[in-house]
């Protein structure tokens, strides 16, 4: 089990960079799963197919031969499982793969799956429900505190419906203004607070800007993105070893 979920606020750039500060003793993959449409294969300079609507398209959906088959390799090192970039496609293909292909995904031992869902409307996605792990991205309104307030009562709101399920859930705090991770911790129901920096050079050049790698490594937001990673990471191990030890356990209660 190492589905991912990334949903709410930047949270594409969120998914790359957890995936390029993803501990190098695992392998993961991107994969887009929002309905409003892809954003990677403009910003990693990669074709549109193959992708997603392929494997949905295909006579075998539901084997992680296939999905693979679809993954492509960007130049910067991250395998990727694009979407269609148009909304009205796009949704139709999350969609369709939600059946057939989101299973498999959850099932799969490796490569770790990091899955952009995008924003949730009202409702918990089907990604959500199927991940080890949700990540929530929420960006404060820095400049406003009365803003901010209200942004924190609508994600906890949301991470109190990921507590109910027991899902575990990690929150990336964009920003450290006007309220820091330590001041929302005990207001939302989520295992982590991490805090990302709000650093629109660096998330620029995940977007597709040109840039120094060196100075990427180096800068605050791949910084606080190890963390982010690590804590997720860290969470993953977590699911897994409960699982195992409750299945040993069902194994020996039935032998």
């Amino acid at each position: 089990m190492s589905l991912v979920a990334v949903v709410g606020d930047s949270c594409t750039t969120t998914s790359l960079g957890i995936a390029a500060a993803w501990p190098t003793d695992e392998q993961c993959v991107v994969a887009e799963f929002d309905p409003t449409g892809g954003c990677l294969a403009a910003w990693l300079d990669l074709p549109r197919s193959p992708g997603l609507a392929e494997v949905a398209a295909s006579s075998a959906p539901n084997t992680w031969s296939t999905i693979q088959s679809m993954v492509q390799h960007a130049q910067g090192g991250i395998d990727v499982l694009l979407a269609p970039v148009r909304a009205v496609e796009a949704a139709a293909v999350v969609a369709a793969a939600t059946s057939s292909v989101l299973p498999v995904l959850a099932a799969v031992a490796s490569p770790v799956v990091i899955a952009d869902g995008g924003r949730l409307c009202g409702a918990l996605s089907q990604l959500v429900l199927h991940a080890d792990v949700v990540v929530v991205a929420h960006r404060q309104h820095s400049g406003s505190a009365a803003a901010a307030a209200l942004g924190f009562e609508r994600l906890a709101d949301l991470t109190s419906q990921l507590a109910v399920r027991s899902i575990p859930t990690v929150v990336a705090l964009i920003g450290d203004r006007p309220y820091g991770a330590d001041d929302i911790a005990g207001f939302v129901e989520a295992d982590v607070v991490v805090t990302i920096a709000d650093d629109p050079w660096s998330a620029a050049v995940f977007a597709g800007r040109a840039g120094s790698a060196m100075r990427l490594r180096r800068s605050p937001l791949m910084r606080s993105l190890g963390e982010l990673a690590g804590a997720i990471s860290a969470k993953l191990r977590q699911v897994r070893t409960y699982d195992g030890s409750v299945s040993n356990g069902m194994l020996e209660r039935s032998a």
